[in-house]
């Protein structure tokens, strides 16, 4: 049997802008940035927040044209607008055994496993496979709690066969040895968090086909990576991208700028993932194939 080896470079990186509104936010409210009448501090901060006040006679306000803005008062809110985005790789190595889950809670072996690492929870893996992700709260007995769930639209069912709970630590995917019998899947999730009224979109391209010097393995033409056939391709856990068909379909990662996940409000903690998926064929010519996937996010205007 010929052995064909996979290996990823995986590269997150994002761009960000100075431009209109921060926020202080939780669950349940935003507060945009505090106008108090008389004491009040230039700066108000703790761990988690900052804001800006203004000490006024009279509330602060603004008012704006097509062609302006006038803000009163000392000192107009200033919003120090930012996008963070971090990118989260499985670590094929670390998989384990997952045996049932309740909620959030799922029954795992927790070895290496650590409050504040990301997860990702998989029904039957191979093409078929039902994935979530989340972030470890806490650690149990036998037990993994994340705070919440991401999935591409269905729930995973797990009942501990062939469902598995991976790490999502590495900053590469190694999918080892394929055949023409098997498909390999991989995990690449993403988190971001967006002070732009108008949300945020992240992008996907890369350096070039899966390939091993001058051999390539084939981008999906079809909607679907099979089983037997040499041929590769992603899917988006975004169930509602409205310029590019991986949240419908198997769809080819190319050199040109691709959406995988949107949102057109400002976000916090906004998580979405790629599935990657590769086949071979039996003709399929021996070697280390590799490639380099970036991710980039930026903000909607």
């Amino acid at each position: 049997m010929h052995k064909k080896v996979f290996t990823f470079a995986v590269v997150g990186f994002f761009v960000w802008g100075s431009f209109a509104q921060a926020q202080m936010s939780s669950t349940n409210f935003k507060i945009r940035w505090d106008s108090v009448s008389t004491g009040g501090s230039d700066t108000s901060s703790s761990a988690s927040y900052l804001l800006r006040d203004t000490t006024e006679a009279a509330v602060a306000g603004s008012s704006t044209s097509v062609s302006y803005r006038l803000d009163q008062g000392y000192r107009s809110g200033i919003d120090e607008q930012i996008i963070s985005f971090d990118v989260f790789v499985q670590d094929l190595s670390l998989g384990r055994s997952a045996t049932a889950l309740a909620g959030t809670t799922v029954s795992t072996d927790t070895t290496s496993l650590s409050i504040n690492d990301y997860v990702g929870l998989i029904q039957d893996v191979g093409s078929g496979q039902v994935s979530m992700i989340g972030k470890i709260q806490s650690i149990g007995s036998g037990t993994v709690t994340v705070d919440a769930w991401k999935h591409g639209g269905t729930l995973a069912v797990i009942d501990g066969v062939n469902d598995f709970l991976y790490p999502l630590t590495s900053s590469a995917i190694s999918f080892g040895q394929l055949s023409s019998s098997s498909l390999k899947t991989a995990l690449i999730a993403f988190e971001v968090t967006s002070a732009n009224d108008n949300g945020y979109v992240v992008q996907v391209y890369e350096d070039g086909n899966l390939r091993s010097g001058s051999n390539e393995i084939s981008d999906v033409a079809d909607g679907s990576v099979s089983v037997g056939s040499a041929e590769y391709g992603a899917r988006s856990s975004d169930t509602s991208l409205s310029d590019s068909t991986f949240d419908t379909s198997d769809t080819a990662l190319t050199s040109a700028f691709q959406t995988v996940a949107s949102e057109n409000t400002a976000s916090f903690a906004s998580r979405n993932f790629l599935t990657l998926k590769t086949a071979v064929d039996s003709i399929a010519s021996s070697g280390s194939y590799a490639h380099t996937i970036s991710f980039i996010a930026s903000g909607n205007f």
